[in-house]
């Protein structure tokens, strides 16, 4: 049984964490990858990260700033169907590897970047680390934190978002480059990555209020789908994501006068701010009367999404994730048995393979065994012109999913190019209650509305799913068979369907038909536990990496299916979770041997990891992030922040970041204003940045140069800014042409368009209420 990438040679240049994850994702799915390190090996080997992220790949030393490297360099790119990169654009035209260098060596290649701020704007040659990012992408600006300052997080999320993103532009890519087309340079940033996690907050519009206003409860804000404390200590999650599961939880906990209560009405979502602290005032006392394993086994009787807080290493052995395949072994040459992540996408019939460990430093026979191999790429000199149109330009997608997990991959789809087309029932998505996070996860989208319970409603449906290409759902495991809507109902009428199912915990296992939310599997996870630390509560985190990541694993998991498709003509179930995404935007923290580091060391207000990285507040009451790496910028900050103590390198870069140096250095912003000091740490080289919150990205110099920002118009809303595109495309760009739909906004043209149906046969159809 092949993989989705035979056939296809990756060389990665060895920079940073996003973009050594892109390529183990590609891989894994049956691409050749070559890891080019300096001599000696990259610094990053010992550590955790590095023994995930370069797994099923092979290494090549080579010395890039050596002139006599230039030949195996230009040897690498024509070998190479994907050129993966993180540097900075300076850095590129330094080393010869911009896109336009390796265009003229191999006009086959994609080139991938994935630069950590983009490749335009004033800090493009900035080579922020995950940290920075986050800072500057509104991660860390975000978290809620009772004191309303930023908290950094604990593990590199934007970075892992940007690998996955770039994994799935590069595929795309591929698809689009067909056989006899050149290749195009791809780019997704770290801060695209960072964007990536945030789509349905990262929203502005005069019509619009915020959902969450003020200082925020780190055990989560919405009274009924938050943390909670039983009676012995350990903290269960409650996620009570409508209206259903609330009046359960109501009778759950044997207050059902609850749901009739007027200050109530409208809960979960609908909850007035000011009524938020009185419900959790009446629910923390009673939940405090039971264990915490009393209260998970009367929930789950009550049928009432809820989670223990759970540590990594507890998540790694839990029988579910065992199901999945998501633990597995590998005999690693330098730290010896590790415990790792499984595959995080499963294709049934172009299933990936965990194919060896990381490579050890100096063992480059493989890497050289590839390399002479005959050439099979074309020469420069031929005329190949990539595509024309974006990337998934005439791919039809079925969009039959909710909430964040289930609908933001398919606007990943749409930002690629493809039509999608959002399939709700009469009543709608139930995240439309969000109003402003709707238009963040359905961006682009065409919608319809209809009655599946009618004849006539899934006759509509089976019409559309014969001239699809691709269908998504995220309903619990069986729902989609009741209607006749199941893989192999639509397999069986059109073969080349492509069935990407996605839920909580996956479609076996012995709690896989339990509900799923984000903080269900943040709390299981151990992330909760991890960015709370050794000594305080579990922490929510704001960015919900379970919902978001799982949709990224399912626009990846799409596009990989399309590839197989090329070759094969045959579609395939594709299969994705909460849980397996849960794993893979941890995939350095799950890793686990004697020795392995402390990686559970956060806090509910967490400024960074150390002293030398870490946010702190200016004179003008905002805040910036540094991240210091070595001698020279430590001697240099010494120079400009003169009432430091004079310590010497190795003491201040194990200093806390809650010690006598971070209190120094407090001391010493707090004496400058934000961006005066920012001007300063740049001109002495000192790795630093802006720490924005939400509504400062829409300003941000940076983030408007890379486009990372786009006004659409809203028949609801009026003009909204929401996130841009976040895949970059030189040759054939997508363009985001719409807003989220209105419910059933485009039913009568796609009912014209697909199937033909004349005007009456619409309107009879409304009349008997099928269609909306």
């Amino acid at each position: 049984m092949g993989k989705s990438l035979d056939g296809i040679n990756i060389v990665e240049f060895a920079s940073h964490l996003g973009a050594a994850y892109a390529t183990m994702l590609l891989a894994e799915n049956g691409a050749r990858a070559i890891r080019i390190e300096p001599p000696g090996g990259s610094r990053e080997r010992g550590t955790p990260h590095f023994h995930v992220l370069n797994r099923s790949k092979h290494a090549l030393e080579l010395d890039l700033d050596d002139r006599a490297s230039q030949p195996r360099i230009a040897e690498l790119v024509r070998w190479a169907d994907i050129v993966v990169t993180g540097f900075t654009p300076a850095r590129l035209k330094q080393l010869s590897l911009d896109a336009e260098s390796i265009r003229r060596i191999n006009p086959r290649a994609i080139a991938l970047g994935v630069p950590p701020l983009g490749s335009r704007g004033p800090d493009a040659d900035f080579d922020a680390n995950d940290d920075l990012v986050a800072a500057r992408g509104g991660i860390t600006g975000s978290q809620w934190a009772s004191s309303g300052n930023p908290v950094a997080l604990v593990f590199p999320a934007a970075s892992y978002s940007a690998g996955v993103m770039a994994a799935t532009a590069a595929v795309a890519a591929i698809v689009a480059r067909g056989a006899d087309r050149a290749g195009d340079a791809v780019e997704v940033s770290i801060l695209a990555g960072a964007f990536s996690l945030q789509t349905g907050s990262i929203l502005s519009s005069e019509a619009m209020t915020t959902l969450y206003q003020g200082p925020l409860n780190p055990l989560g804000p919405i009274p009924v789908y938050r943390l909670f404390e039983a009676a012995d200590g350990k903290y269960l999650f409650v996620a009570c994501g409508n209206t259903t599961f609330w009046g359960k939880f109501a009778i759950a906990i044997d207050r059902p006068d609850l749901v009739a209560d007027q200050r109530f009405e409208d809960a979960p979502w609908g909850i007035a701010p000011w009524f938020w602290e009185p419900l959790k005032d009446i629910i923390e006392p009673i939940i405090r009367t039971r264990t915490r394993d009393e209260w998970l086994g009367i929930l789950r009787e009550y049928d009432v999404p809820c989670a223990p807080v759970m540590t990594r290493h507890d998540f790694i052995d839990h029988p579910q994730t065992r199901a999945l395949g998501m633990r597995t072994e590998i005999d690693d040459p330098a730290l010896g048995r590790m415990i790792q992540m499984g595959l995080p996408v499963f294709l049934s019939d172009t299933p990936g393979e965990i194919t060896g460990p990381a490579p050890r430093p100096g063992d480059d026979r493989a890497a050289l065994q590839w390399l002479a191999e005959p050439a099979r790429n074309p020469s420069p000199e031929k005329d190949l012109r990539p595509a024309q149109r974006p990337a998934l330009d005439g791919v039809t997608v079925l969009d039959f999913a909710s909430y964040i997990a289930g609908s933001y991959g398919p606007m990943l789809l749409a930002q690629l190019g493809a039509t999608v087309i959002k399939i709700e029932s009469l009543e709608g998505d139930s995240f439309r209650h969000f109003g402003f996070g709707f238009l963040g996860w359905n961006q682009g989208k065409r919608g319809i509305s209809l009655n599946l319970a009618t004849a006539q409603g899934r006759e509509i449906i089976h019409g559309l799913a014969d001239q699809a290409d691709i269908v998504v759902e995220n309903l619990r495991p069986g729902r989609m068979r009741k209607f006749g809507f199941d893989y192999e109902s639509l397999a069986a009428r059109n073969p080349r369907i492509i069935y990407m199912s996605l839920n909580g915990f996956g479609n076996r296992g012995p709690e896989h038909n339990q509900p799923g939310f984000d903080p269900l599997l943040q709390a299981r996870s151990g992330v909760m536990a991890a960015q709370g630390g050794h000594h305080g509560h579990p922490v929510y985190l704001t960015c919900a990496i379970c919902d978001y990541g799982a949709a990224m694993l399912s626009a990846f998991g799409c596009v990989l299916a399309l590839r197989a498709r090329q070759r094969t003509g045959r579609g395939q179930l594709c299969e994705t979770s909460l849980l397996q995404a849960a794993m893979a935007f941890q995939a350095g923290e799950f890793a686990f041997y004697p020795g392995r580091p402390d990686m559970e060391n956060g806090g509910t207000e967490s400024r960074g990891r150390s002293a030398l990285s870490r946010a702190y507040s200016s004179r003008d009451g905002k805040w910036l992030f540094i991240s210091l790496t070595d001698e020279p910028q430590w001697n240099a900050l010494l120079t400009i922040l003169p009432g430091l103590p004079n310590a010497n390198w190795n003491a201040a870069a194990a200093e806390p970041s809650e010690g006598a140096l971070a209190a120094a250095l407090a001391d010493q912003f707090a004496k400058l204003d934000r961006d005066d000091a920012l001007a300063a740490l740049k001109k002495s080289a000192i790795p630093a940045t802006r720490v924005n919150h939400i509504g400062e990205l829409f300003h941000d110099p940076q983030v408007l140069a890379n486009d990372l920002i786009a006004e659409l118009p809203h028949s609801q809303w009026g003009r909204v800014k929401q996130t841009g595109m976040l895949a970059k495309f030189a040759a054939a760009p997508a363009a985001i042409d719409r807003a989220a739909p209105m419910l059933g906004e485009h039913t009568d043209e796609i009912l014209r368009e697909y199937l033909g149906y004349p005007a009456e046969k619409i309107a009879a159809l409304r009349a008997a209420g099928v269609v909306k």
